[in-house]
Formats: structure tokens, C-alpha cells, sequence
């Protein structure tokens, strides 16, 4: 089977073709055809080498959505031909093996490419809003990165939990962000948050990149709010915070994160944004990542054509 992966590190044209023999899963994993990954800007970071620990050559990807083609010994309620989703390692390549427990099954009404944009993004979301933040019915609730794929399901999520949500991002998304039904909108390139919002948010969801900008976190949150972030840490403050900074956690599970999303795009409860539909060749992961490598709109999908 081909993988596309690369031995050493650099821009989108380290990318190669790696042949490698089909996959045998074990007692209790599946092996499934893959029809679609989703590219993360964890997966650009790899590729630049900014991981100390990644090992080199590396065939990367952590978002996949296939069909079950093969089952170990122990596996028994996992039918051959089952579409299902996983948040897993090593997902550019045209077979993945996976332990059979972590795999969510994908709703019959969902796409390949609609299900596998909601993995990392959502899961993301889903702990941000669900674990670290906790956000009650009520809350004045204001996301940072409102544009991008974890903003924009943060935002949907937080209202459905009954927040009043406002929503930042630049001014060329602010008709896609206003979409989504937030109470307020603010370009941080027309308007400065820190004054236009000053001392409103019960809690503060910052999902921008690096968690740019703590700061003006500070100056938006009220005293005894609580601040989300994917940045580590908060500038000092005499405000009585509470800060959390997003990382993995098992206290909610990837599994039933993602059986949830799915249940709520399913059911038209959530949208995603899919920018752009790649195809599953050598050149379409350099184009991909060339496209993480640059500003752009919508997750980037690489699929197979599920009608072959």
C-alpha cells in the first residue's frame, strides 16, 4: 500500500511516496481503507521539525475516516464495510491500523470528508467548552478566533449550552461568524477588544494562534472569570482568574467527544467549514500542505474518490 510521508524536514516538497506492505491488525484492532484525512496545523509543525521528538522518516496525519477492511481475533461488534472515524497517528497513508475501542462509528447521512473535519478541531472545542471552560446557561462567554475550526465550533457549542456568545476575528470573516448567530462581533483589525470589550466575559475562549495576546484576555475577562487558552500561560494580573490551558485529557474521551459532534452535524445542530477537497496523491498533501502554510478558509481535506 502507499503512505505519503517524508525523511527529513522542510517545506511541503520534503513530501514523498512511501510503499509499504499491507497491514495485519492485531487481536483487538482494525485496519481500515482510508477515504479522507484532515490536515492540522500540528502537522505542519511536524513537518517543519519543531517537535523534538518526532522521528524521522515519518508518515504523519492524526485524522482519519475509512472503512473497516480487516479485524483482529477479538474484535467481534465491527463489521467489514463499517464507516468509521479515529483520532489516531500515522493517517496519510491508504491503509491505518487502529485499536479497535478508540474508532467512533460515522452517521450514514455524514460524508467521509464531513466527518473527518469535525476530529481535531471538535474534539478541541468540544473539551475547551465542555471540561476546561465548564460554561453554565447565561454566561457571557467571548471566543478569540471565532473564524478559525476550533473558534467556530467553540462558538456553536457555548451557545448551545445557553451562553451569550461574542465572537472576535478579523473583519474579512465577519459575515461567516455572524452566521453562526453571535450576540456580538468584533474585528480585532477595526476595533481593539481590550476596550470594546473591557471587564464583559465570564469566561474567555482563546483559540487564536499560539493564544496570541493574554493581555487583552485580562482586560476583557471579569474579576473571578475564567480564561481558556491554547497559549501556557497568563501575563500577571491582580484580577482573580482562573486559567486553563488546553491540552489532551482523558476526562472526556475522544470517543465520546466525537460521537456527539457527529450527532449534532448529523442533525444539522452544528456546521463545519470544509475550504477545500484535495485528492489522495503525493501531489495533493503537497498542495494541502502548502495551503497550511499560508492563510486560508476552511479545513483542508484530502479525500479518495469513494467511488472507485
Amino acid at each position: 500500500m502507499l503512505a505519503y510521508g517524508y525523511r527529513k524536514f522542510g517545506g511541503p516538497a520534503v513530501f514523498e511516496t512511501i510503499r509499504q506492505p499491507a497491514l495485519e491488525p492485531a487481536p483487538n484492532e482494525a485496519v481500515i481503507e482510508t477515504l479522507a484525512v484532515n490536515l492540522n496545523d500540528a502537522d505542519r509543525i511536524e513537518r517543519l521539525g519543531a517537535t523534538p521528538t518526532t522521528p524521522l522518516p515519518l508518515i504523519p496525519g492524526h485524522d482519519v475516516v475509512g472503512r473497516v477492511i480487516k479485524v483482529g481475533a477479538a474484535v467481534t461488534d465491527l463489521p467489514l464495510g463499517t464507516i468509521v472515524a479515529a483520532h489516531t497517528d500515522h493517517t496519510y497513508a491508504e491503509q491505518v491500523c487502529l485499536d479497535a475501542d478508540t474508532v467512533v462509528t460515522v452517521p450514514d447521512n455524514l460524508s467521509p470528508a464531513q466527518a473527518v473535519s469535525l476530529i481535531t478541531p471538535g474534539i478541541t472545542a468540544y473539551k475547551a467548552v465542555r471540561y476546561f471552560a465548564d460554561i453554565h446557561p447565561g454566561q457571557t462567554v467571548i471566543v478569540k478566533g471565532a473564524a478559525g475550526g476550533v473558534g467556530s465550533l467553540a462558538v456553536q457549542l457555548a451557545q448551545r449550552l445557553g451562553a451569550k456568545v461574542i465572537a472576535i476575528a478579523s473583519q474579512r470573516h465577519a459575515e461567516t461568524v455572524k452566521n453562526l448567530g453571535v450576540a456580538q462581533f468584533v474585528a480585532y483589525d477595526h476595533h481593539d477588544p481590550a476596550h470594546v470589550l473591557a471587564d464583559r466575559g465570564d469566561v474567555i475562549i482563546n483559540v487564536s494562534l499560539n493564544g496570541a495576546d493574554g493581555k487583552t484576555d485580562l482586560a476583557m475577562a471579569r474579576f473571578d472569570a475564567t480564561i481558556v487558552s491554547v497559549a501556557k500561560r497568563l501575563p500577571a494580573t491582580s484580577k482573580s482568574i482562573e486559567f486553563y490551558s488546553i491540552h489532551p485529557t482523558d476526562a472526556i474521551s475522544d470517543q465520546a467527544a466525537l460521537q456527539m459532534l457527529f450527532k449534532l452535524l448529523s442533525t444539522d445542530q452544528l456546521q463545519t467549514n470544509i475550504g477545500y477537497h484535495l485528492p489522495f496523491t503525493l501531489a495533493g498533501f503537497i498542495q494541502g500542505h502548502a495551503l497550511l502554510d499560508e492563510p486560508h478558509n476552511g479545513r483542508i481535506i484530502i479525500e479518495k474518490d469513494i467511488t472507485e
